[in-house]
């Protein structure tokens, strides 16, 4: 009797933990009035061409306000975001899909995630506001691209649900592609 309890008892926890999500958002990075790149493994992820940014703080540059409409409509204070600056003529910028690109991937070391399951992100426009704006995303797994999603941005941060056409199940890394010359911001990353 106490074999099939401890048994029952195991697959019941095995059953809640597979269920267990992570929502990553940016919030308990330290606030920064100036973009940061996120940290290697923050989350137990790696990020490339993804840079923080707490919206409240992040001001002017020559007269410039630096921010755009999407940084502001979302239901986080910090975000992070990739295109912009470097995308844009007036910092000197260029549209080259590689400098805009941003990567999100399985982390190094031993508490970073080796594969993950993304369920949905919470996004909106960076900068440019009219209605072309959008990021495409490719997933991979192991160098493999196993999937592709385009999701048109609004100003307003929204919900947009990473399956393609249904679960696309473990992943290695996912690449953003913002709309040439465009930007994305990121409140939420959330895993299942």
């Amino acid at each position: 009797m106490k074999r099939m309890i401890l048994l029952i008892s195991i697959f019941l926890a095995l059953t809640l933990t597979a269920g267990a999500q992570t929502m990553i958002d940016f919030t308990s990075l330290p606030d920064t009035g100036t973009p940061q790149a996120i940290p290697e493994n923050y989350a137990g992820l790696h990020w490339t061409g993804l840079d923080y940014v707490s919206c409240m703080m992040w001001d002017y540059v020559n007269g410039n306000i630096e921010w755009g409409d999407g940084f502001m409509i979302g239901p986080e204070a910090q975000v992070a975001f990739a295109g912009g600056p470097m995308c844009y003529a007036k910092h000197g910028g260029n549209t080259n899909e590689n400098v805009c690109q941003a990567s999100i991937a399985a982390g190094v070391g031993p508490n970073a995630l080796t594969e993950f399951r993304p369920d949905y992100a919470v996004m909106a426009v960076g900068w440019k506001t009219d209605g072309k704006q959008f990021v495409t995303v490719d997933a991979y797994n192991n160098g493999v691209k196993i999937a592709t999603q385009r999701f048109n941005l609004q100003v307003a941060a929204q919900k947009y649900k990473l399956v393609f056409p249904n679960s696309w199940g473990e992943v290695t890394q996912l690449v953003f592609h913002p709309s040439p010359g465009g930007a994305f911001v990121m409140y939420v990353l959330q895993l299942k």
